[in-house]
């Protein structure tokens, strides 16, 4: 069976295909005896075009090997890990990857913002087909800073159909931001990246929920560090910063469905005289490394969580991961 993990990974190192332009989803009323488009209209018509402009730079940059044809489309988290995983394999495969089996995404659904600085889109791929996850959706957020600036993809996350929620609309179709700062979700998109930051380093929860992404990544790294002959150290900084803003999207009940993103860094140091010692060297972090291996290594990594967050004060669990991916962007030995 395919994991989330597995399909995520599918996800960022495959050719994509769009459907987009023929796909039929999201609103497409015309207003006027003219028939004039409706401005939610025109702005799902712009919406297309960037995700098809997005998929075409993908494309090329796959087949490439080539980071630098993401530049135009991608921005923030998706495009340091992104690009990083492209930097790894032009360094392991110098003569081009294999051509990979084209990413078919279909029923692309629109969620956008009358006035916002991003927007989402959702699509089905063929690469859940005939798996346990074959109701993910693979969500794109695309964001800009300025109206004048061209759309780029920030964040990427494969949601589950059943855990992605239902958003808040206007009558005219337009999503509901929500703001940074929001006091009536339990925690203001802003602060997500501290808190987590926060919570895998001292295991404060603070407004989060168990679960594998939170209690379940302590424990984790608990048992990697008892690894023999393994000394582990790890360090979590939010990044909040331009494009690594968090984002989110109010859902019908008041809460809102949130994207953000960390910075982890992580020292190894091995003893390889210990019995049962283990190289913590994987053949993606060799091609990102500098530096000549003898006993540490220091890997510097970026996660994006897509989660869930209920209204304030409103009972429950607290915020729910529904998504998470990480990326080594970096790597020192010495």
């Amino acid at each position: 069976m395919c994991s989330r993990r597995q399909l995520m990974t599918a996800l960022v190192t495959a050719t994509l295909v769009t459907a987009a332009t023929t796909a039929t989803a999201g609103c497409a009323a015309h207003s006027g005896p003219d028939r004039t488009p409706s401005p939610r209209a025109e702005a799902e018509r712009t919406a297309r075009l960037a995700l098809d402009g997005f998929l075409a730079a993908y494309n090329r940059a796959e087949q490439s090997s080539d980071a630098s044809l993401l530049d135009p489309v991608a921005t923030g988290p998706y495009a340091e890990t992104k690009k990083a995983g492209l930097r790894a394999g032009r360094a392991l495969a110098p003569a081009g990857p294999p051509e990979p089996e084209p990413l078919r995404l279909t029923d692309p659904q629109f969620a956008i913002p009358e006035h916002g600085r991003f927007f989402l889109v959702h699509t089905d791929s063929n690469r859940d087909a005939g798996t346990d996850r074959a109701d993910s959706r693979v969500v794109l957020v695309f964001t800009r800073a300025d109206p004048a600036d061209p759309w780029r993809v920030a964040y990427v996350s494969v949601i589950e159909r059943s855990d992605l929620p239902v958003f808040r609309l206007t009558p005219a179709g337009w999503a509901e931001p929500v703001a940074p700062d929001a006091r009536d979700v339990s925690v203001p998109p802003t602060e997500l990246s501290r808190r987590y930051a926060r919570l895998l380093t001292d295991g404060t929860l603070d407004g989060f929920a168990p679960g594998n992404a939170t209690t379940g990544r302590r424990t984790v790294r608990a048992r990697d560090a008892e690894q023999p002959g393994l000394t582990a150290r790890f360090e979590d900084r939010p990044a909040e910063d331009g494009a690594y803003a968090a984002v989110a999207l109010r859902t019908e009940n008041g809460g809102a469905l949130a994207f953000f993103a960390s910075r982890h860094v992580d020292r190894l140091t091995l003893d390889p005289t210990a019995k049962g010692a283990v190289s913590p060297l994987t053949t993606g972090v060799r091609a990102l490394m500098r530096g000549e291996f003898t006993d540490t290594l220091t890997r510097e990594s970026v996660s994006t969580q897509a989660v869930v967050v209920p209204p304030a004060n409103a009972p429950g669990r607290g915020v729910v991961f529904v998504a998470q991916a990480q990326g080594v962007v970096a790597a020192t030995a010495s």
